[in-house]
């Protein structure tokens, strides 16, 4: 912990100069001491200090890097666990009796009596871009700057009450941008500057833990902005073109990492991120990793290697505890997710994958997209496919591609913060946009939609039961993605239907574009929320929805055919018979027509044990004959219903 270590096999000489924060009165890194590092025999290219050395007075100090005495272009420690900002980006380190010292932070109430972290199989995950977590009263344009402690005392106890048990926290390493996502990360081992120190992150994910509520970290390790890394070590870590690793992926107007090419046998980059990995957990308890950009990365060895040396680190540090390495392929390759021969040592590269097909098949669904055609898989074998997840659609192709064996494996979401492109934004504005179209009572546009939404109860009766109607779409749509075979995942917001503010279109605006948490009490928002609260509760506490059993007991004779009735239902069967106790039932209408009376078998005969979940807001329970073989309820355009048995 004493030693301070950094890469630089292109200099001949390198120091450290520093100074006491207590001297900052008086600033002028000219003038700082300054001390030499030594070149490390067992580790060529890299020099190293031990601060111990140096009998420090207790104290805060910042520090940086000079290479071959060239003062005028210093160089921040990549590995900094503390950054300072004072006329440029420094490392901080503490002394207390001569010796580094980190913050003293009790993690010992962690997880008090009774709460256990959930299992992969029981998570439900809310992708949180922790700027989101604050915004200000603007109509014209907000702007997010959430900190941890907002997330912490505006949010954490709401959110537990939604009944979520899994938060994916975007990018909160420390990165360039200020008013976006994080994406382009500059120092890898401490919180973002304007996010808040690193305290006030641990102290976020032990309240989140107190709660039974896991944490992940959504990392970017195909590329980096104004790392130090670039100044200290280029080609060791970074490739002047993408052309220089073939099948790498875009830059992002950043530096992408190097990772195939050995120096003194080892591969800098991918070592790099390794010992990231290890010090989120071992320093924040991290629960899990979601990897950014995993076929710009192109490297299944690397990223196999960094899950599997991530989790046995938190295996070795708790034990008891789940773990969870989540790949977003663009490429939907779910061959990532399996023991394979055409793996890396023929195991796994990662343990899940995000389920593009799964958000672009129930956007259809709910939209009337999907629709029957000559030569291709027909409507009913579609729904079957991604609500069980065996199959995934390819669009492109029109064809099915591979699916998945276990519900850990896929991440089913309907909206995530990829929103920029018409069919990715926002559920309600997806929706909403659509029917406003259809009807000719509107253009659908971003304006347009939070005009009416701010100002719903002054439109006209066409336009209040239009917002209706796509609330309740938006309900079906969780009801579908609570009770499907894979992770269910939402973006923060959806779940009481929040809109865009700002042009999702435009890929600087979609990031600074942060939740309106007031429209969460706004007419018919607070109903879906109480909705979506429990599906979500159903779908954590359930043991049916957390195995991966299911059967479509239901399809309308005419489902295949197009503009014809649209039901179908099906059971998670909890591995018991249909018509079992103990069971989740959904039966779905998923086309415009309006059923007052819908017949369909039911082979539950303890009918008195039927209960709803999440109801609509109009709609019959059902009513059983006296054979008990079928049932009668009221089914809505595009109305999904959930029952436990």
């Amino acid at each position: 912990m004493n030693t301070l270590s950094i890469p630089a096999p292109f200099a001949t000489t390198v120091t450290m100069r520093f100074a006491p924060l207590t001297k900052r009165d008086s600033f002028d890194p000219d003038s700082w001491p300054s001390t030499p590092l030594q070149p490390l025999s067992a580790q060529p290219g890299y020099w190293q200090i031990d601060v111990a050395e140096l009998a420090l007075s207790d104290g805060d100090y910042e520090y940086e890097f000079i290479l071959d005495d060239k003062t005028d272009s210093p160089v921040p420690d990549p590995y900094a666990e503390e950054i300072v900002r004072f006329g440029g980006y420094r490392g901080l380190f503490r002394i207390r009796d001569g010796v580094r010292w980190r913050w003293p932070f009790s993690w010992a109430d962690e997880l008090s009596s009774g709460v256990k972290l959930p299992d992969n199989n029981q998570i439900v995950i809310y992708e949180m871009p922790l700027r989101w977590m604050s915004s200000g009263p603007e109509l014209i344009r907000q702007v997010g700057l959430g900190t941890f402690d907002q997330a912490i005392f505006a949010h954490l106890d709401q959110l537990a009450d939604l009944g979520i048990n899994t938060i994916e926290l975007l990018p909160v390493q420390d990165s360039a941008d200020t008013l976006n996502w994080g994406y382009g990360t500059r120092f890898f081992f401490t919180t973002d500057f304007d996010m808040g120190p690193p305290i006030d992150l641990k102290v976020f994910i032990k309240q989140c833990h107190q709660r039974g509520i896991r944490v992940f970290l959504d990392v970017v390790m195909n590329h980096a902005r104004e790392c130090p890394l670039e100044k200290l070590a280029f080609d060791w870590f970074f490739l002047n073109s993408p052309s220089e690793e073939p099948g790498r992926g875009q830059d992002w107007g950043a530096r992408m990492f190097r990772y195939r090419k050995r120096f003194n046998g080892h591969y800098p980059a991918r070592e790099f991120h390794y010992q990231m990995a290890q010090f989120w957990i071992e320093e924040y308890h991290i629960d899990g990793f979601r990897l950014d950009e995993f076929q710009s990365i192109d490297n299944w060895d690397f990223i196999q290697t960094f899950r599997e040396r991530a989790t046995v680190r938190s295996k070795q540090l708790f034990p008891d505890r789940p773990f969870l390495v989540i790949a977003e392929d663009s490429w939907r390759r779910s061959d990532i997710v399996y023991d394979k021969p055409g793996n890396p040592s023929g195991r796994k590269v990662v343990d899940s994958m995000w389920n593009f097909s799964y958000r672009d098949d129930i956007r259809q669904l709910m939209g009337n997209g999907i629709q029957t055609s000559w030569g291709q898989p027909s409507r009913r074998e579609r729904i079957v496919a991604f609500i069980s997840g065996r199959k995934t659609w390819n669009g492109l192709s029109q064809s099915f591609v591979g699916g998945f064996a276990d519900l850990s494996q896929n991440v089913n979401y309907i909206t995530s913060h990829d929103v920029e492109k018409p069919e990715e934004a926002r559920f309600m504005n997806y929706l909403f946009g659509q029917l406003l179209r259809q009807k000719q009572l509107g253009d659908g546009s971003v304006d347009t939609i939070r005009t009416i939404v701010d100002t719903i109860a002054g439109q006209s009766e066409a336009i209040i039961a239009t917002h209706a109607e796509a609330l309740e779409r938006v309900r079906s749509g969780f009801a579908i993605l609570m009770t499907s075979v894979g992770i269910p995942m939402l973006l923060a917001g959806e779940e009481f239907g929040d809109i865009h503010d700002l042009d999702q279109t435009d890929y600087r605006l979609k990031m600074s574009d942060p939740v309106d948490w007031q429209r969460r009490t706004q007419p018919g928002h607070s109903d879906l929320w109480n909705a979506v609260r429990a599906l979500i509760y159903l779908r954590t506490s359930h043991p049916a929805l957390q195995r991966n059993e299911i059967e479509f007991f239901y399809f309308h004779p005419a489902i295949d055919q197009n503009d014809s009735t649209r039901v179908f239902a099906y059971c998670r069967t909890n591995g018991r018979p249909v018509g079992s106790e103990g069971q989740v039932v959904v039966v779905a209408n998923c086309g415009p027509h309006n059923f007052a009376q819908f017949w369909l078998p039911w082979p539950w005969t303890n009918t008195s044990q039927i209960k709803e979940v999440g109801p609509p807001a109009k709609g019959t329970l059902p009513t059983f004959p006296f054979n008990a073989n079928s049932a009668n309820l009221s089914l809505g355009p595009y109305q999904v219903r959930v029952f436990t048995t």
